[in-house]
């Protein structure tokens, strides 16, 4: 009898610390950082029934730790070096049952992502859109999991992204046309930041303005053999600028912004029209721009200069007789009676010149000179009328 109360009560006692075995071994173990670390200090979680005390350690040997009164939530400190680490833990209750050896895993990861970078992908250092402020922006990195990005440094507002793509949206801060910054940062899955990045783009939405074009300072015709022409130019915020004879600038090419520019004209007599269209560094252009100007190199044709209606002599005691005067396109003409037309002076033409008087004292042949000029400054050739004076004395 005595025997049997012995069996059973070891039965009993080996069921108790079995019991009490599985228990400790069903301890639960929380990083809580999670998966990963960036510190080499983690606190630790431990969920468990009947324990007393416990021991964690970087070896399976447990070589150099102790024993330790147990604590629900305990600091730990991960060996240097990053990578997977190991850690080992084993339990006791009071009855100094002990637990099996337990491992958990964790990451230590102290280095930020690298090699990072932020883009706004336009063709050029311009923003000219006039109806929105999207862009797309590139986003470099290696090692990141999350990124945020901002109109300032300071990300307020701006919650963490996961990266899905190595390309994104973006909205511009609003306002005036101006430069316009985006600032990113990156995150690892061990929560390591990367410091502030930056790119920059200018937002030139507006046109250069005020545009004019000007011909030989206004001029409405010129006569110069050659063609050429005086140019003057004005734009406000032009950096370059375009001309042509055509309006769709067919052959031209954009040169930079100038005030003064001698241009060659077409061949040919007749009006003449020069275009110029503006362009500032971002590539806005301004509207079409346009002067005329006539050439006119031909002197004014079938001139004529009759005396007395055609009269072979004259009479008249003073010397006065009445010029007929006619000539194509002319606007002035002179008048002498001496070829150099000395002393002569330009005026309007007129068809007709009342009490010219002859020179001279003496009867005999006279002559005179007449020359036209059109509105173009040509000047034709002087032509020449006779009468005879014959006043008898």
């Amino acid at each position: 009898m005595r025997i049997l109360f012995i069996s059973i009560l070891s039965i009993f006692i080996f069921s108790i610390q079995s019991i009490a075995q599985n228990s400790l071994d069903r301890t639960r173990i929380i990083f809580k950082s999670g998966k990963y670390s960036n510190s080499t200090h983690i606190e630790i979680e431990i969920h468990g029934v009947g324990i007393t005390q416990m021991m964690a350690s970087g070896s399976k040997s447990f070589e150099g730790a102790r024993w330790i009164k147990f604590s629900k939530l305990f600091s730990y400190h991960l060996s240097n070096g990053d990578g997977v680490k190991e850690v080992y833990f084993k339990f006791k209750d009071a009855d100094g049952n002990e637990s099996k050896v337990l491992m958990k895993k964790i990451i230590l990861d102290t280095t930020p992502p690298s090699d990072i970078s932020v883009k706004i992908d336009v063709p050029t250092k311009y923003f000219t859109d006039p109806n929105s402020l999207k862009v797309g922006v590139i986003l470099g990195h290696k090692g990141a999991k999350y990124f945020q990005i901002s109109n300032t440094s300071a990300f307020h507002g701006n919650k963490w992204r996961l990266i899905q793509d190595e390309y994104v949206e973006w909205d511009l801060a609003p306002g005036d046309d101006g430069v316009r910054k985006i600032y990113a940062r990156y995150r690892d899955q061990a929560g390591n930041i990367t410091p502030v990045i930056t790119d920059e783009i200018i937002v030139d939405r507006t046109a250069p303005f005020a545009g004019k074009l000007t011909i030989n300072a206004g001029q409405k015709i010129t006569n110069r053999q050659d063609h050429k022409v005086d140019l003057s130019f004005f734009c406000r915020q032009a950096d370059s600028m375009i001309v042509a004879q055509s309006s769709n600038f067919d052959g031209a090419t954009w040169e930079p912004y100038a005030t003064k520019k001698s241009y060659k004209l077409s061949d040919g007599d007749g009006p003449k029209q020069v275009f110029v269209k503006y362009k500032d560094l971002a590539g806005n252009q301004t509207q079409t721009y346009s002067s005329s100007i006539s050439i006119d190199t031909s002197a004014p044709q079938n001139i004529t200069l009759v005396i007395d209606h055609g009269a072979e002599s004259t009479k008249n005691i003073n010397k006065l007789v009445v010029l007929q005067l006619d000539g194509d396109d002319a606007t002035m003409m002179m008048v002498s009676n001496t070829s150099s037309f000395q002393g002569a002076h330009w005026q309007q033409v007129q068809p007709s010149i009342s009490n010219w008087k002859l020179s001279g004292e003496t009867d005999g042949m006279k002559y005179v000179y007449a020359k036209f000029k059109d509105e173009a400054g040509n000047i034709s050739r002087p032509i020449r009328a006779s009468i005879e004076l014959k006043r008898g004395f």
